[in-house]
C-alpha cells in the first residue's frame, strides 16, 4: 500500500516535488533536533565546538537519508546513485570542476564581502565561518563527513526521488538538478542562526548553489552520487584554504 502511494507521487512532477522539499525539511529538521539533543547529553562530559558539534547533526542527517530512501525504495539503494560512475572522463570532469568552482568563489567573494561590503556594511552578525582547533578537525568535520552526508541527502535522496522528471529542462538543466541544487544552496540560510552577517551567508549560498548545480548535472550524468562527493569534499577543500594560509 505504501510502495503504491510512493509510485504515485513519484510519477507526478507537482506531486514528487511537494513531497522531496517537504522530506529534506523534514530530515533538516528532525537532524538538527536530535543533534543537538546528542550534543547537550555528550556536553556534560567534553566540550564541543561548532564543528564537532556537526558531526553528530550530520550523522542523523545521513541516517534519516538512507531511512527515505529504503522505506520508499521496496529497502535497495538501486536508482539513487550508490553505483560505479557511467561514462566518466575523469581528467575533463577534474578541470572543468575546478575551473567552475574557484570561478564561482571569486566571483561571490568580490560581489558580497568586496562590493557590497564596502557599499552596505552589515550592522550585525559576523562574516566568516568559525575558527576551528585544528586542521584535523577541518578535514574530518567539514572536508569528509560534510560532504558525505550533505550529498546523501541532496544527490542521494532528493535527486533520486525526482528523477523520473530528468525529460523536464531549465536552462538545459533538468529539474531534478534544479531541485537538488537550489535545495543545497538554501539550506546554508541556516548560517543565519549562529550569528553570520547578511553578506556573508549570501557569499555561501551563491556558492553553494552553484556546487550543488554542478554535482547534480554530474550525479545525473554519471548515473552516480560519487562524482557528487568528490566535487562537494574538492569545494570544501577550495574555499579553506583562504583560511588556512590567513
Amino acid at each position: 500500500m505504501l510502495q503504491t502511494i510512493i509510485d504515485k507521487i513519484r510519477n507526478n512532477v507537482w506531486l514528487s516535488l511537494a513531497f522531496t522539499i517537504i522530506a529534506g525539511i523534514g530530515i533538516l529538521s528532525a537532524s538538527g533536533y536530535f543533534g543537538d539533543l546528542t550534543t547537550r547529553w555528550i556536553g556534560q562530559f567534553t566540550s564541543l565546538n561548532f564543528y564537532t558539534n556537526n558531526i553528530f547533526m550530520k550523522a542523523y542527517m545521513l541516517l534519516f537519508s538512507l531511512f527515505m530512501i529504503l522505506l520508499f525504495n521496496r529497502w535497495s539503494l538501486k536508482g539513487y546513485g550508490f553505483n560505479k560512475p557511467h561514462n566518466m572522463k575523469y581528467l575533463r570532469f577534474f578541470l572543468i570542476s575546478t575551473g567552475i568552482i574557484i570561478g564561482a568563489f571569486i566571483f561571490a567573494n568580490l560581489i558580497f564581502n568586496g562590493i557590497l561590503r564596502t557599499l552596505f556594511p552589515p550592522e550585525s552578525g559576523k562574516p566568516g565561518l568559525p575558527e576551528s582547533q585544528s586542521i584535523l578537525e577541518m578535514i574530518l568535520a567539514v572536508w569528509i563527513w560534510s560532504s558525505i552526508c550533505e550529498e546523501v541527502l541532496t544527490r542521494g535522496f532528493i535527486q533520486g526521488f525526482m528523477n523520473k522528471h530528468t525529460h523536464i529542462h531549465l536552462l538545459k538543466l533538468s529539474l531534478p538538478v534544479w531541485v537538488s541544487g537550489l535545495f543545497f544552496g538554501l539550506m546554508h540560510l541556516a548560517l543565519l542562526t549562529i550569528n553570520k552577517d547578511v553578506l556573508f551567508v549570501s557569499f555561501i549560498v551563491t556558492n553553494t548553489t552553484i556546487l550543488g548545480l554542478l554535482a547534480a548535472y554530474y550525479r545525473e550524468k554519471t548515473k552516480s552520487i560519487y562524482p557528487a562527493i568528490f566535487l562537494h569534499f574538492w569545494a570544501n577543500v577550495i574555499f579553506s584554504l583562504p583560511m588556512f594560509f590567513i
